[in-house]
């Protein structure tokens, strides 16, 4: 196991808060739409002369149409970068669009509330966020609680089976994998840049996070003041997603 250190983690994590419930999405963060509709313009159709004002009105829907298409691109060509990653659970891949079988799941289990543009739906533990518009996955994430250590072990079990080593660990408490476009980044790469103040450089496209109100390494070095005891909870969680392809997301949304 690692040793602990110090991480800048790029999804918050709330542990508080009921998966089913998280404010607003899965991604810890909460806006408002803009006033004035989707494109946040408004406009008096009555008061527009249709031959004074055609030219002026053809320039401000090219204008919109263009804006919305290289929105779209964006996070079509982010999620295609991400999707070639493949990290996912139960066959979901993140960045990839839903297959039609997960879409019959998605339409038989969905979960309320979720960012504008968004839904989201249950396949056994595991809730998928999904863009409403392409059917893409933003992120998957899976939250249990009042556990022992047994199921935090099985967690970790399973993450560590997906997706190798973690790049970091934070407090004993987080874990942290860290991916650009190339794969997985280090712990050596990722310890340097953080040292160097630096992280941003690594060109980080996905992450892994997993996190526990239980120290991780507890009851494992034989040491009885690190034991767990067995009447302990506690509440473990993870999140598989993309900050960049979360951003055009919102930036597309407008």
């Amino acid at each position: 196991m690692m040793q602990p250190g110090r991480a800048t983690v790029m999804v918050m994590v709330r542990p508080e808060q009921n998966a089913d419930t998280a404010p607003d999405s899965a991604f810890g963060f909460s806006r408002q739409p803009s006033p004035g509709g989707f494109f946040g313009v408004t406009m008096n159709y009555r008061k527009i002369r249709p031959a004074a004002h055609l030219p002026a009105l053809l320039i401000l829907l090219l204008f919109l149409c263009t804006g919305e298409a290289v929105g779209g691109n964006a996070v079509t060509t982010l999620a295609d970068r991400v999707q070639t990653l493949q990290l996912g659970m139960q066959g979901y891949v993140l960045g990839s669009p839903l297959t039609g079988a997960q879409r019959e799941v998605a339409s038989t289990h969905p979960v309320a509330g979720g960012y504008s543009g968004t839904y989201r739906f249950r396949d056994g533990a595991l809730v998928v966020v999904v863009d409403r518009k392409t059917d893409r996955i933003l992120a998957m994430y899976e939250r249990q609680e009042d556990v022992g250590f047994d199921r935090l072990k099985g967690m970790v079990a399973r993450l560590m089976t997906a997706f190798a080593e973690p790049t970091t660990m934070a407090h004993d408490r987080i874990l942290y994998w860290a991916f650009t476009g190339e794969g997985q980044v280090s712990e050596e790469a990722f310890d340097r840049a953080r040292k160097e103040q630096r992280t941003g450089e690594l060109g980080i496209l996905a992450t892994v996070k997993f996190s526990s109100t239980m120290d991780i390494t507890a009851g494992e070095s034989g040491d009885e003041s690190t034991e767990v005891p067995e009447e302990r909870k506690g509440t473990i969680y993870f999140i598989i997603s993309s900050d960049p392809m979360v951003q055009a997301f919102m930036a597309d949304q407008g």
